[in-house]
């Protein structure tokens, strides 16, 4: 029987939701947003992009934002003021993968450890379905924004 690839540190949160998560199989070199829709046909605004930003002031930590793909996160006000963090900026791949435990180019606001906070901007929850990485580079994940709110235990607020 043919399976697709489901990244371990996504595999729990999938097996308890598989009526709500649907999984894409995707080529590794169509997994980035825009060459994922321009290969397999699917909108840019009903992709969200998780993106792993580092606060380096008063301490260091990391938080996922999380907006569509049509979208630019606010970095240096809206996602500053969100972590109540003095100076930001975006992690590198390097941190990214260690951080997460994911592989760049797939990394997902789902199976993270507890001590990365999401925040998602509201401009996703007016979406009806949306793609997300799904941990790696060879699968997403289809789901509604609730259902990503949900999961990720995320905060909505204005990003954008």
């Amino acid at each position: 029987m043919f399976m697709i690839e489901i990244h371990n540190s996504v595999a729990k949160v999938y097996e308890d939701n598989k009526e709500t998560l649907e999984i894409f199989e995707c080529l590794d070199e169509f997994s980035d947003t825009q060459n994922f829709c321009d290969h397999y046909g699917f909108d840019i605004e009903d992709s969200c992009n998780a993106i792993l930003i580092k606060a380096k002031k008063p301490e260091e930590f990391y938080a996922m934002f999380c907006v569509l793909g049509a979208n630019r996160l606010d970095v240096n006000h809206k996602a500053k003021e969100a972590m109540g963090a003095k100076r930001v900026s975006f992690a590198s791949r390097e941190e990214a993968e260690a951080v997460t435990g994911q592989i760049y180019g797939g990394i997902s606001p789902l199976g993270l450890p507890e001590n990365i906070k999401v925040y998602m901007d509201k401009n996703v929850t007016d979406r009806e379905k949306l793609f997300i990485g799904a941990g790696n580079r060879v699968s997403k994940f289809f789901l509604s924004p609730e259902t990503l709110i949900d999961l990720s235990n995320a905060k909505v607020l204005d990003l954008t």
